[in-house]
């Protein structure tokens, strides 16, 4: 068990390093000047909401709140405690409470990449919101859906190595299903 725990760790700290993307707790920062609506990807999102709503047992919610925010931002509204800044960049989150995917300000919605981010953000909106009929489960088995079905929508969006594209690979995917926070 203490292996298994400090695997989870290491694969959290993985995690950190290249995007960890999980339901967050209640802020404020919609009313911060850095954080901007991002209206034009309504669209998108209805079309990604689509995808994920013929894929899963999920009922579809209603289209969340998107802004955008600068990676400074972004990595405190993240990892609040953590005393430096990261050398890699967060992509999104999901406040769950506020009901808002957060983007970093160099989101490209032309980019499959970054689309297959605001995708895994939407899984946490559609956890959230479909929770009565999910039961209680944990961060990691969520954590670890939201990732399935964004390599699932890479692939077949047509990127040959989903998990190389985004710089997982399958044991850490599995370490982070099994982790019980």
């Amino acid at each position: 068990m203490d292996t298994l725990c400090r695997r989870c760790r290491r694969a959290g700290w993985l995690l950190c390093t290249m995007l960890l993307a999980v339901p967050l707790p209640v802020s404020s920062a919609p009313d911060l000047p850095d954080a901007r609506q991002a209206l034009s990807l309504e669209p998108l999102v209805r079309e990604l909401s689509a995808w994920l709503d013929e894929r899963t047992d999920y009922r579809e919610p209603p289209i969340p709140g998107i802004l955008f925010e600068s990676q400074a931002r972004l990595q405190q509204r993240c990892f609040p405690d953590f005393p430096q800044r990261l050398s890699t960049l967060i992509k999104g989150a999901y406040a769950p409470a506020e009901k808002i995917i957060y983007l970093d300000t160099e989101f490209e919605s032309d980019d499959l990449v970054d689309r297959s981010y605001l995708l895994h953000e939407l899984v946490h909106h559609f956890q959230v919101h479909n929770r009565a009929d999910t039961g209680v489960r944990s961060r990691g088995i969520l954590e670890g859906e939201a990732y399935r079905l964004q390599l699932r929508w890479l692939s077949e969006a047509g990127v040959s190595d989903p998990l190389v594209t985004l710089g997982i690979d399958e044991k850490t995917l599995l370490i982070i299903e099994r982790c019980p926070r």
